[in-house]
């Protein structure tokens, strides 16, 4: 804030959202009227994961990855490959992402499901990770 002051607002719910004001006296002729727009969001629970294999072959690993947020309030789903991100991955017919986001579709060979798949639900405040590895998947049946 104005020369270097600061509000700080403690034990918020999720109700207390919504626009506050603050009214800063710096000096009796200098007054500064401040508007603050506070959104409170819950902390993300851990995703609720499930994984299918649909076929395991010397050729392919077919397998389904499901990552869900649950709670109260909007959660983001997002997915990588150790550092790839979803649209660094390629859609080449090896990952299919539902329209919401939370299940993940992977097709590949078994030489090279050596890989850790992440699923990242979030939300502006919070963020939790679950790990899916290929390759205990492919092998030990989901």
């Amino acid at each position: 804030l104005l020369n270097g002051t600061g509000l700080r607002i403690r034990d918020l719910q999720r109700g207390d959202s919504g626009v506050f004001g603050a009214r800063i006296k710096l000096q009796p002729a200098l007054v500064d009227d401040q508007s603050f727009n506070l959104t409170v969001y819950e902390s993300v629970p851990t995703p609720r994961t499930r994984s299918q294999l649909l076929a395991s072959t010397l050729e392919w690993c077919n397998l389904t990855l499901q990552c869900q947020g649950s709670g109260k309030g909007a959660v983001n789903v997002t997915w990588q490959r150790d550092s790839l991100t979803w649209g660094q991955l390629g859609t080449g017919g090896r990952h299919q992402l539902s329209p919401d986001g939370t299940t993940l579709r992977v097709a590949l060979p078994p030489t090279a499901a050596n890989v850790t798949y992440t699923c990242t639900v979030s939300n502006p405040a919070d963020r939790k990770v679950a790990l899916f590895d290929l390759q205990s998947l492919c092998q030990g049946g989901g």
